[in-house]
This record gives structure tokens, C-alpha cells and sequence, in this order.
């Protein structure tokens, strides 16, 4: 088995991140009602401080948590029969005998000051799912990779190595476009 790390938040992360963004935001208004509530028995300028800094610092660790999180790599193990990844304690397993097809992608990320690339593999399942495993890279590292000028991709090792093994399931590069 061929063990490697991506840089790979699975999908439940981003329902968590929302869940969290909402109830800071819902938050605020608690914040702000007990400041208003606590100003006519306190000094009101204290109250203002509060209700202005109180949220702002939550949500610097709300962000540092989250970065912390980001931080942290998926490992991916692969071999003949299966390929695994795994994030803290959210594990998949894809048996190539389940697997209809493969292909992979470039995906383009539009971020406030340019954009963020990712190369992603895609596991078509034959019950119809689909899981995808994806790095976040340089563009020209990723069209090195792709063009065999370098072998410094390890998810497209992984694709290659299913290339090689399975050539009937891999269905090659799919184009994507840009996410905003």
C-alpha cells in the first residue's frame, strides 16, 4: 500500500463552517440584547465595548479554529484492491471493484485576491454516488503533472496507478470551469 497526505477537508466541513457562521451571526443579536438589557443598570459606554468587541473576538476564533482544521492533511493509502483517505476520524474506502469509473479535473476557485487550483479525482460508483479527492496546487504544478513533465502529484500518481491497473475505468481528464 502507497500512503501519502493531500491537503483535503472532506464535504461535511463546509456544512459545519455554515452551521457555526449562522449561529455566530445569530449571536450578535443575543450579544446586542443583553448589552442593551444590562446598559441601564451599567455604564453604557461598557456596554457599546462589549457588544462591539465581544463578537469580532469570537469570531477571530471561530477563523483560528477553522484554520487550525484546515491545517490539518488527509491521509490517502492505496493498493491493488482499494484506495482509503482519511480526515481526523471521517474515513473513506473505495474498492476499485466497486468503482464504474475514474476521471479527474481541475477546479478553479475564485478567492478575493486571484484564484486557488485544486486537482480532483472523481470515484463514480456503480450505485450511482460519486466521491471525490481532491489537492489544493500551484496551476503549473498541475499541468506539469498532467503533461508527464513531473511525477510530484500524488493524486496523479494515484490516477495512473488506476490508469495502469484498471485502464477500463479510467476515463481521463473531464473540463471543468471556474467556481465563484
Amino acid at each position: 500500500m502507497k500512503k501519502f497526505e493531500v491537503n483535503y477537508l472532506p464535504p461535511i466541513c463546509n456544512v459545519i463552517a455554515t452551521i457555526v457562521y449562522v449561529l455566530w451571526f445569530i449571536s450578535l443579536f443575543v450579544i446586542a440584547s443583553i448589552c442593551v438589557d444590562l446598559s441601564t443598570s451599567r455604564n453604557e459606554n461598557d456596554m457599546k465595548l462589549i457588544a462591539t468587541f465581544l463578537p469580532v473576538a469570537i469570531l477571530m476564533i471561530i477563523i483560528l479554529v477553522f484554520k487550525c482544521f484546515e491545517s490539518i492533511p488527509t491521509t490517502v493509502e492505496y493498493g491493488a484492491e482499494k484506495v482509503n483517505w482519511k480526515w481526523l476520524k471521517i474515513e473513506y474506502t473505495v474498492n476499485f471493484s466497486d468503482v464504474k469509473s475514474v476521471n479527474y479535473k481541475i477546479i478553479h476557485q475564485r478567492t478575493r485576491y486571484g484564484y486557488n487550483h485544486r486537482f480532483e479525482i472523481v470515484f463514480n460508483l456503480k450505485n450511482g454516488t460519486k466521491l471525490k479527492l481532491s489537492d489544493r496546487l500551484e496551476l503549473e504544478d498541475i499541468d506539469n503533472g498532467i503533461n508527464g513533465i513531473t511525477d510530484d502529484i500524488k493524486l496523479m500518481q494515484l490516477y495512473r496507478f488506476i490508469e495502469k491497473f484498471y485502464p477500463q475505468k479510467a476515463s481521463g481528464f473531464v473540463k471543468s470551469g471556474y467556481t465563484y
